[in-house]
């Protein structure tokens, strides 16, 4: 059976694809099975994915889009800060790839270029649906570097997808030959009304708010390993409010 292969002729449609790994709604695993830092005791619920599972599946992804791309030039844009722990391990699986090379041709270019845009939408548990990072001078001066090229954009989750959509239409300003989307997980969710899908995604998941591997809660669960599911201990412990008020009496 031969691997599907995305079309990329619109971002969001993810026709094509090979479809992610689907974790069904009640796929978990418990806390007490895995080494919880002591300052996040109690603030998570339950996990989806260990750390194995996730490195697992993100060298299945950088073959993916290896195969999809072979040794044209690829610049990938990494959405900061949630995809930053995505984005590096994916880039060492790409870097591998075009290094270990079986044909014995030597490659005329690096695996990849880099971009990083930083966006921010969320706050406590939510998307605010206001995108703050669009209008930054430099992001439009290094994003016109990308004209008639190659562009992949990489994310931690596509939730209500509003994000994505209003950064792909920024990017077809500057008349790029393609823009795919990859993306460590896509959620399950009727807040998505627009359908929006990436085009190589690791992991389909419930609709519950994660936090791990990048992942974040008020900028708090970065540093866990694991992707798991925030507790309501954890949702109360660091809302914005109270992270204000614990400032104010430090």
């Amino acid at each position: 059976m031969s691997a599907r292969r995305p079309s990329l002729r619109v971002p969001g449609t993810g026709d094509g694809r090979e479809e992610p790994v689907v974790l069904h709604d009640e796929f978990s695993f418990p806390a007490f099975a895995f080494v919880i830092p002591p300052h996040y005791k109690d603030d998570v619920d339950h996990f989806l994915l260990p750390h194995g599972m996730i490195v697992d599946r993100i060298e299945k992804l950088a073959l993916d889009i290896k195969r999809h791309y072979g040794d044209t030039e690829l610049h990938v844009v990494c959405i900061l800060k949630g995809a930053h722990v995505f984005f590096s391990h994916l880039m060492r699986e790409l870097n591998k790839l075009h290094r270990c090379r079986l044909d014995n041709k030597i490659p005329h270019h690096p695996a990849y270029l880099e971009h990083f845009v930083r966006l921010k939408s969320y706050a406590d548990d939510h998307s605010t649906g206001v995108i703050q990072g669009l209008d930054n001078p430099m992001m439009a001066k290094e994003m016109a570097q990308l004209k008639g090229k190659q562009v992949l954009i990489v994310e931690d989750l596509i939730d209500t997808g509003h994000t994505l959509i209003e950064f792909s239409k920024f990017l077809m300003n500057f008349e790029p030959k393609s823009i795919g989307i990859c993306s460590m997980l896509e959620k399950r969710t009727p807040r998505n009304t627009t359908g929006f899908k990436g085009d190589f995604v690791g992991f389909s998941i419930p609709d519950s708010f994660v936090i791990g591997f990048g992942l974040d809660y008020n900028e708090y669960f970065r540093d866990l390993e694991h992707i798991g599911v925030i507790s309501n201990a954890g949702k109360k412990k660091y809302k914005l409010e109270a992270i204000k008020t614990d400032t104010k009496t430090d």
